[in-house]
């Protein structure tokens, strides 16, 4: 049941721990129920090192259960070392070494044994075995300790029953029992059993639940685990599918870095991988997992972003086509077309001159529009928001548009510090500039651009004393998107729409019979060294001497 999963940490020592008390169980019985005597001394030989082998099995499933990485060969050599020795000498036994004149078999076929035997073998079964056992069972509990739920219930499971193999072998030491009995070998049968019920019903040893294995198996992303030494120590099919198996235990980076593609800025992009004439593009999400004392682990999934790269160059050259169509040579002959129609407007009276007038408005509005696409690409062209205050980016629209005669525009904003686009202030320039485009009516356009303040937010407000924004116009923005049946006049209330979506602010409008308000709601920032929220900056009065609060002569 565990098979698949012994390249997992822990899970192999597992398995031999459960293979060595199989092994030790049926040495003992076979020399106990033998007659022959150089049979029960050589089944014997190698039952003496299945003893400190059981040992060493534990204490290496407690290193990698607890620190979730695998112990790396030199370890696993240097834990194995003591053991091989005792178990060449025991053949020859030089100078009594191993074994004194004590060992023997009875008449009965019995092999008889002193508690501690020679020097070698007391100190590797008994002083080494003990050793690595009650180090096992120290990182046991104090895992135990540190951490709770599932792991938790698994840690105290696999202390409980190498306890109890502990005080069977303090048991048969202490001679509680006939030479020819040993307890160990009924707790080992019975932990087996306890252990495959385990496995099978809670998941012993596989260290995440079925259902979040199975997920981490199953899904499409490519998922790596690093241990806090950058080595890879578990990977999903898909990872393996890509890369394959062979990159356990291999460093992340050696694995990743000959496929990384880098920004122009130095950072990681993605990764470009090759097999065969097929390239797939994979974006790379790095996330830290905290365990054992102290330890911290990544977890590396890679999610193929191949269509979306397709479809994103595919738009790119989508963007330069009508970039260059649209916004050049169409205008470059819309403005051709305008001129022509001045030309014949000037020259003209009558009907022909009320014609070309229509035709050099609605052409010189279409180049405003091919001018405000050339607005929206330099919108999404930044990917960061900018924090300052509000009062400079009203400074930069005050200049930006031509009143018309009569019309009027107030401002009064709080300096306030808000995280915005970087272009914010189209946002400003594009709704003033509708106000004073569209507004009809016997009364003079008067718009008025003011803050509200709260703790927590500002609110830019622009209002105007025009006819209203046109349902239409709102029913588009509301359902983000445009159809056949149902679709604004421009695009420059998209362009706000934008702006004000990536500022991380929400846009909302009032309309009524006196006019429209269209409210700008901001998160607002903490202050910055030199900007007071009790004093607010007006930029009513004056721009460069100029007074914006004013009624054009006629």
């Amino acid at each position: 049941m565990l098979w698949e999963d012994r390249h997992k940490p822990g899970v192999l020592w597992f398995i031999l721990s459960m293979a060595t008390g199989g092994a030790w169980a049926f040495l003992f019985a076979t020399f106990t129920l033998v007659n022959d005597p150089g049979v029960t001394f050589a089944l014997a030989n190698f039952f003496w090192v299945m003893i400190p082998t059981a040992a060493a099995t534990m204490f290496l499933l407690a290193y990698e259960f607890v620190f979730k990485h695998n112990a790396s060969r030199t370890v696993v050599a240097g834990v194995f070392t003591p053991i091989l020795l005792l178990f060449l000498l025991s053949w020859v036994n030089p100078d009594n070494l191993v074994f004194t004149t004590d060992y023997r078999v009875g008449a009965d076929g019995f092999l008889y044994f002193p508690n501690f035997g020679g020097p070698l073998k007391f100190l590797v079964t008994k002083v080494y075995g003990y050793l690595l056992v009650f180090l096992a069972a120290g990182m046991f509990v104090g895992e135990a300790l540190r951490t709770s739920g599932t792991h938790r219930r698994q840690t105290l499971y696999l202390l409980v029953v190498f306890s109890m193999l502990i005080l069977s072998t303090m048991v048969k030491v202490a001679g509680l029992v006939p030479v020819y009995f040993d307890l160990t070998s009924l707790v080992y049968s019975l932990s087996g059993l306890l252990f495959a019920f385990s496995i099978s019903e809670h998941g012993l040893m596989k260290f995440v639940p079925v259902a979040r294995e199975q997920t981490f198996q199953e899904v499409s992303d490519a998922i790596f685990v690093v241990n806090p030494e950058g080595n890879i120590v578990d990977v999903n099919d898909a990872a393996a599918a890509l890369f394959g198996r062979a990159t356990l235990g291999q460093r992340i980076e050696s694995v990743l870095s000959k496929h990384m593609t880098t920004a122009e800025n130095g950072a990681a992009k993605t990764l470009e991988l090759r097999r065969g004439d097929e390239t797939r593009f994979f974006s790379m999400q790095t996330s830290t997992i905290s365990y054992g004392r102290g330890l911290e682990g990544e977890i590396v999934v890679l999610s193929d972003i191949t269509a979306l790269k397709k479809r994103e160059n595919e738009l790119d050259l989508l963007k330069q086509i009508l970039s260059r169509v649209f916004r050049h040579n169409i205008r470059n002959d819309l403005n051709v077309i305008a001129g022509y129609a001045q030309i014949i407007e000037d020259a003209s009276n009558g009907d022909v001159s009320e014609w070309a007038g229509r035709i050099n408005d609605r052409s010189t509005k279409i180049v405003n529009q091919a001018e405000k696409a050339g607005k929206i690409e330099s919108v999404f062209s930044y990917d960061e928001t900018v924090r300052r205050s509000l009062v400079e980016d009203i400074e930069s629209v005050e200049d930006s548009y031509q009143l018309p005669r009569s019309a009027s525009v107030c401002f009064d904003i709080d300096d306030v510090v808000v995280d915005v686009h970087p272009r914010f202030d189209l946002a400003v320039q594009e709704l003033v500039d509708n106000a004073l485009t569209h507004h009809i009516g016997p009364e003079p356009p008067a718009i008025s651009v003011y803050t509200e303040v709260t703790d927590t937010s500002v609110t830019l407000v622009v209002e105007d004393n025009g006819p209203g924004l046109p349902s239409v116009e709102i029913s588009v923005l509301k359902a983000q998107e445009e159809t056949d049946l149902q679709h604004g006049s421009g695009i420059g209330l998209w362009l706000v729409h934008w702006i004000v979506a990536r500022s991380n602010g929400e846009l909302t409008t009032d309309v009524a019979d006196s006019g429209t308000q269209i409210r700008i709601h901001l998160p607002r920032c903490e202050e910055t060294d030199g900007t007071s929220d009790d004093q607010p900056h007006s930029v009513t009065e004056q721009t460069e001497g100029r007074d914006l609060t004013h009624e054009n002569e006629t």
